[in-house]
């Protein structure tokens, strides 16, 4: 119930309504002749959820409405996709089962499809194993930039978290690091590159303060050195961060396919919930 946690009280927040869904995988019985008494029951079956699922809706949630209540049958992360662009929701909030080692390393979650495939921000909700606060609330976010027009979309997300919920924003920039060599000669060319990017960071990142979505907006900045997923989750780590912020391009077809983007590495090692942001969807 992680997800419900975070959706109600920002569903009452943003004054929004609350949409559950629960998605049940394809009757492989359904392709046997004869088998219409085994699919009778499915049906059954998903009336059943259906009931639960207002049950749940009804005593977290007032006015409860039962049409904000669906049951769908197929490719759970492939109805959840379709479900909110049918609604055209502002937003996804998933939660995730917190594995770690090699399954955490693995894809395929449901999750992480959703992030990948969502058209508008998904915010993934992961179980975690530090203490949880009695109340629901955001203090601290944390908006990784790299200065781009995608990245922006995520810092307006975070900007206006963060004036609603009276939090403290984090903007962070990583760059990469002098590169090692066998020789300190070798050496003092990238050092002197790392230095001119260095302080082309701090003047964007002067630049981009000034910008008007983080007026009245509490906010501090940071340059780290270093590998981008690394330094944002040890950030949010050792700030305590309660909310991670983090645009993605928000590529379609083949693209889209190919793994490896900050925000997905983010998704999956982050020890603190993580908001997803398509570059694309520009609903404030």
């Amino acid at each position: 119930m992680e997800a419900l946690d975070y959706a109600l009280p920002l569903a009452k927040k943003f004054s929004a309504t609350v949409h559950l869904v629960h998605v049940t995988r394809p009757d492989e019985a359904s392709e046997v002749p004869g088998a219409g008494h085994l699919m009778r029951e499915t049906a059954a079956s998903l009336e059943l959820l259906r009931g639960q699922l207002s049950e749940t809706h009804r005593k977290r949630l007032s006015p409860f409405w039962p049409e904000n209540s669906h049951v769908r049958t197929g490719q759970p992360f492939q109805e959840i996709c379709q479900l909110a662009r049918e609604i055209h929701a502002g937003l996804i909030v998933i939660g995730t089962r917190g594995q770690s080692g090699l399954k955490r390393i693995l894809l395929g979650s449901t999750a992480e499809r959703v992030v990948r495939f969502a058209t508008c921000p998904v915010l993934v909700v992961r179980r975690r194993g530090r203490k949880q606060p009695k109340e629901f609330g955001l203090h601290k976010l944390l908006a990784p930039i790299d200065f781009s027009q995608c990245s922006m979309s995520g810092a307006i997300y975070a900007a206006l978290f963060a004036k609603t919920f009276d939090a403290k924003l984090s903007l962070l920039h990583v760059l990469a690091g002098v590169m090692a060599t066998s020789t300190e000669k070798a050496c003092e060319p990238l050092k002197k590159k790392d230095a001119i990017d260095l302080e082309n960071a701090r003047l964007d990142m002067e630049a981009f303060t000034q910008l008007d979505f983080l007026g009245n907006v509490n906010f501090e900045t940071e340059i780290r050195t270093g590998y981008a997923v690394d330094e944002i989750c040890r950030d949010a780590d050792e700030s305590d961060v309660d909310l991670v912020v983090i645009a993605t391009h928000g590529r379609t077809g083949f693209n889209r396919m190919l793994l490896g983007s900050v925000a997905e590495h983010v998704v999956r090692y982050a020890e603190c919930p993580v908001m997803v942001v398509p570059s694309r969807f520009s609903r404030y």
